[in-house]
């Protein structure tokens, strides 16, 4: 009969130990659900720039015009259509970026993006207008994108706006 109470005690240690767990994975459920995402209004379009030209891109020419004007010839690119976070950040120069923090697959497939576009250009585009045409020169594996252009605050401000319709 003392056999019972020792059953009865291991068996209340793995109840509870099975409550804790199960208290632990609600709390990580519960924190990945709250991780903010912001739906970008119009989608942030990510292509590797093959070559460029001086004015604008012939028809035909899978390409896109940027306000040089140059012709950006692209590749397959990325489309990122939400992102965890959207802000604005004063920069070394005193300028202002436009900061984005990419979850997901969107994250590895921009690192990828930048993987194999090492020493060349990609293009950002934004409702059809280039936003910002960078030189890529290591590869961005954390998931964020600073999109610079000299920006006032006014107009990264007018951009994270443009691009989560006011979500951010």
């Amino acid at each position: 009969m003392r056999r019972q109470p020792k059953i009865t005690m291991l068996a209340a240690v793995v109840v509870i130990a099975l409550c804790a767990a199960a208290v632990a994975t609600t709390g990580v459920v519960v924190a990945a659900a709250r991780q903010s995402r912001v739906e970008l209004a119009s989608p942030l379009l990510l292509y590797p720039v093959v070559q460029r030209t001086e004015g604008a891109c012939p028809a035909g020419t899978r390409g896109v015009t940027g306000p040089e004007p140059s012709c950006y010839q692209v590749t397959e690119g990325i489309v990122i259509r939400r992102v965890g976070e959207a802000g604005v950040r004063l920069l070394r120069d005193d300028s202002h970026g436009v900061i984005l923090q990419l979850v997901g697959a969107d994250s590895e497939a921009f690192a990828g993006l930048t993987r194999a576009q090492r020493g060349k250009q990609i293009v950002v585009v934004v409702n059809g207008e280039v936003v910002a045409a960078p030189w890529v020169d290591s590869p961005i594996t954390g998931g964020e994108v600073v999109i610079t252009g000299r920006f006032t605050r006014s107009d990264a401000e007018r951009l994270v706006h443009d691009l989560t319709g006011g979500r951010s």
